[in-house]
């Protein structure tokens, strides 16, 4: 047989295995993707007062759900439960309750978890770790205050309220819990203008990288969602002191409403993934940087890590170019 034809039979064997192997691993990950049922269960929501948090809550809510959400100011908690009851599937049957505190409090966090599952005299089964802010700015300028302020929030607040709630799922022996943690697309690089807000999201993923592993021994799924830019009240204010270099470098974002990424969250947990993105630069940043994350789809995943390698390289150089330029019009002004 001429050289040719065997180079062409091995070259469509190969990418026939190939192609079998990753429908053969879509399957699997379908088929053995634990299944999200919050109908009749209590779901706890960090943040649920406004922003993602709240449509989070509401989504739960259109899924049956009891819905404690956690924030620290009460007049806005009131009003945003009054919205999710009027999301509920059966609002006779389903209890939306709220509880003030701050969960960047270790004792604060662990009284408003007793709180919330004395108000709905029912365990905990799923947790939203949804809390958090973002204060752009440049690294040099900002306080020490600030700095730890974002780190207590985004991380510290996850870890007390998933500390005591996971705690409680083993001691009530609760099979099939969800745990979800929000990072962020800045979770998986960094960017000029969020020396203070990277950090925090890489901290996250870590923990939830950490937990997916650890508990699974006690068969608690956990998940970690990573956003892009949100349109909130949150985002207005973030832009009052994002950096111009930061601003220039985002150019027009094209960001999603909380309503469309708490959509696009449930149908990552839907489909059992672990590393949820809803947006295109997510997903090549989840697949360039996924280290021993699991694939949510072997084939697509393995094309955009493919891909990921040469956009971001390209990226990389025009993004450095472009900082040590403002940086150098900034000096002689």
């Amino acid at each position: 047989m001429d050289d040719w034809r065997v180079g062409l039979i091995t070259t469509f064997s190969v990418l026939a295995g190939l192609l079998a192997l990753g429908v053969a691993n879509e399957a699997y990950v379908r088929l053995s993707a634990p299944k999200i049922k919050v109908r009749g269960k209590h779901c706890y929501v960090t943040g649920g007062s406004q922003g993602l948090g709240k449509c989070v809550a509401q989504d739960l809510a259109r899924r049956g759900a009891n819905v404690t959400i956690v924030a620290r100011r009460e007049e806005v908690l009131k009003e945003a439960a009054r919205e999710i009851k009027a999301c509920a599937l059966d609002p006779k049957q389903q209890q939306i309750e709220y509880v003030v505190a701050d969960v960047t409090s270790p004792s604060a966090a662990v009284e408003a978890i007793e709180a919330a599952v004395s108000k709905q005299n029912q365990p905990i089964e799923y947790l939203f770790n949804v809390a958090g802010i973002s204060n752009p700015g440049v690294f040099l300028d900002q306080s020490p205050e600030l700095i730890r302020k974002t780190m207590d929030l985004n991380y510290f607040g996850t870890v007390y309220t998933t500390h005591e709630v996971a705690k409680r799922m083993v001691a009530g022996n609760i099979k099939g819990g969800h745990i979800v943690m929000v990072s962020s697309v800045l979770g998986f690089f960094g960017l000029v203008g969020y020396g203070a807000y990277c950090p925090t999201k890489f901290a996250v993923r870590g923990l939830a990288e950490a937990l997916r592993v650890e508990l699974q021994a006690h068969d608690i799924n956990v998940h970690c969602y990573f956003p892009g830019t949100i349109f909130t009240p949150g985002y207005d204010l973030e832009n009052l002191t994002k950096p111009a270099i930061t601003k220039e470098i985002e150019g027009a974002d094209e960001g999603m409403t909380p309503e469309k990424c708490s959509e696009g969250m449930f149908k990552g947990l839907e489909r059992g993934e672990f590393s949820i993105t809803t947006d295109p630069i997510g997903m090549l940043l989840r697949c360039g940087t996924r280290g021993v994350m699991p694939n949510n789809n072997f084939m697509l995943d393995s094309v955009l890590s493919g891909l990921s390698w040469i956009i971001f390289a390209v990226w990389r150089v025009v993004v450095d170019r472009a900082v040590i330029s403002h940086a150098s019009k900034q000096k002689s002004k």
